[in-house]
């Protein structure tokens, strides 16, 4: 049970990750809802137990996706409208925390930033080799915006959700051949 846990943050990764920009906004905002979550919990799990401690995580988690969502929207009303369907979904990190045994204030820290870690990277391969492109719709972030770097071509496949799943494949596969030579 405790190894697929961290699968409950599959669905919105996998959705929201067909480019840089939207892993960016999606990794920033899962990482403030896992972290203050996982500090929200802590004072909670010594009180309640059970169904009740699930229920305020959703609580939680509820309210922290959609104060992200609305911090979202006052940034760049662009990226909020394309990552809204998945904003929802960080509330399952958040359960993915409070079914954890992880008690401590900052136990929400290290999963928000591999959560992030993966968004990044994700969005980064898939816009590179779907899309052909870096940084495009690079406007909808805020601050100085960077130039779409493009390229000739790409493969389509990547930007859907079956090459999503590819790729995150490939990279669980290059991240336990190299944990295998460590251990040896």
């Amino acid at each position: 049970m405790k190894r697929t846990l961290p699968l409950l943050a599959l669905a919105p990764l996998l959705g929201a990750t067909d480019l840089l920009v939207k892993g960016i906004g999606i990794g920033v905002a899962g990482l403030l809802v896992t972290t203050l979550c996982g500090l929200a919990l802590a004072p909670l799990r010594g009180r309640l137990a059970g169904n009740a401690l699930l229920l305020a995580a959703l609580l939680l988690g509820g309210i922290l996706a959609s104060a992200a969502s609305l911090a979202l929207q006052l940034l760049s009303a662009e990226l909020a409208s394309a990552l809204a369907l998945f904003l929802p979904l960080l509330v399952l990190p958040g359960l993915a925390l409070a079914l954890g045994d992880s008690t401590g204030a900052l136990a929400g820290l290290r999963p928000g930033l591999l959560f992030a870690l993966a968004a990044v990277l994700l969005g980064a391969l898939r816009e590179a080799f779907g899309h052909g492109s870096l940084f495009a719709h690079a406007d909808w972030l805020p601050g100085p915006a960077l130039s779409g770097w493009q390229w000739s071509s790409g493969m389509p496949l990547l930007t859907h959700a079956a090459g999503a799943f590819i790729l995150l494949g490939l990279l669980l596969a290059l991240f336990r051949h190299f944990n295998q030579d460590d251990a040896r």
